[in-house]
């Protein structure tokens, strides 16, 4: 029987997994409440397992914290008459009631944002509210916390990347499918072979998934996903991003390399380099870097001279599909131009060169 984290106070493993949720918010929400420009005029917030509100210390969970990160918008949304709709399922009836009671105030009335609690199976819940996500001039984030690896199956993923304007997190047990691999209850769910999951290294089994999901998008379509890896006591569990926009996977993976500033990608030492911060190479001197950064750096460096990335614009995809962020990619660069490999030039390295309307710089050489 899966332990309750709510009669217990959260353990790391999930208080990085709300913070990952809270700094992605805090990135999410501007976007659509805050800019001059009004492109669409109702924001709905989804969170499929919100749990009682809160673990055993009062720690907040999700639904508490989107209701924090909503409040310096309080003035936007009514200024700007902007319909902003919180949706939380849990299941569980006691734990709804639960946060029922910690969602009502005595000045419910006067919030600009409406709030809509049930308690229904997920699958039963997702079908109910999935009309609403596909209707015009509306923007979705999703939160899917499911306690398993079953609910996201293939028909709801489909489902969720069909989506226009939504952004989505969930989060999956992936050691539970390298423990199970070859169980009919794994195996009903995701379409892997117990083959490549026992190949794949306890500690990059994320990693496995993502590829995964990645392999259910269509060549033709233009979609992003980015993950970050949890430890949690004995287990790997992880966070799938998925965006339709350029501007969704950056802001998402910057949250994630402010996380984890060595390799933007688990709170915990995925690759097993063993680098201290800093720590210099005992041969070169120089500050050694993690072989995830490394490999990126002499890849790019290899597609730019070889002429395979000819302007920004293809150097920014290659960055942000590659798990990077323009940071990265500025520093290769000007090493480039200062060995003189490349002549000197202004690049736009950033979602705005994804615009219909951007001007490319193309990479010129001395």
């Amino acid at each position: 029987m899966a332990r309750d984290i709510h009669k217990a106070p959260f353990d790391e493993g999930t208080k990085a997994k709300l913070s990952i949720f809270q700094d992605y918010l805090k990135e999410w929400l501007p976007v659509f409440l805050a800019k001059k420009e009004i492109y669409w005029n109702t924001i709905n917030v989804f969170d499929f397992f919100a749990g009682p509100g809160s673990d055993s210390k009062g720690n907040k969970g999700t639904p508490l914290i989107i209701l924090e990160e909503l409040t310096p918008y309080i003035a936007n949304i009514t200024q700007k008459n902007l319909n902003v709709n919180l949706y939380f399922n849990e299941y569980n009836k006691a734990k709804q009631e639960e946060l029922k009671s910690k969602l009502q105030t005595e000045d419910e009335n006067l919030k600009p944002y409406s709030i809509e609690i049930e308690s229904l199976d997920f699958k039963d819940s997702f079908e109910k509210q999935f009309p609403k996500m596909g209707n015009k001039n509306c923007a979705n984030l999703l939160f899917l916390d499911q306690n398993g690896i079953k609910h996201i199956s293939e028909e709801v993923f489909s489902k969720i990347t069909n989506l226009k304007r939504t952004d989505f997190l969930f989060f999956i047990s992936s050691s539970t499918i390298k423990r199970f691999s070859e169980h009919p209850n794994i195996t009903q769910h995701i379409k892997l072979s117990p083959e490549e999951i026992e190949k794949t290294p306890y500690h990059k089994i994320h990693r496995l998934m993502l590829d995964y999901y990645r392999s259910l998008i269509p060549n033709t379509k233009e979609y992003y996903l980015a993950s970050f890896s949890l430890r949690k006591n004995a287990g790997v569990y992880g966070l799938i991003f998925g965006s339709g926009h350029v501007l969704g996977i950056e802001k998402f993976l910057t949250t994630c390399w402010n996380i984890d500033p060595e390799r933007g990608e688990a709170n915990f030492d995925i690759d097993d380099d063993r680098i201290m911060p800093g720590q210099a190479d005992l041969f070169t001197g120089e500050v050694r870097k993690p072989k995830k950064v490394d490999l990126f750096e002499k890849e790019l460096k290899e597609k730019i001279i070889n002429r395979e990335l000819k302007n920004d614009r293809e150097i920014y995809l290659f960055t942000i599909t590659n798990g990077f962020t323009p940071i990265h990619t500025r520093k290769v660069i000007s090493k480039l131009i200062a060995d003189k490999k490349i002549a000197k030039c202004s690049l736009t390295l950033s979602n705005k060169i994804c615009k219909a309307n951007a001007i490319l710089t193309d990479i010129k050489f001395n």
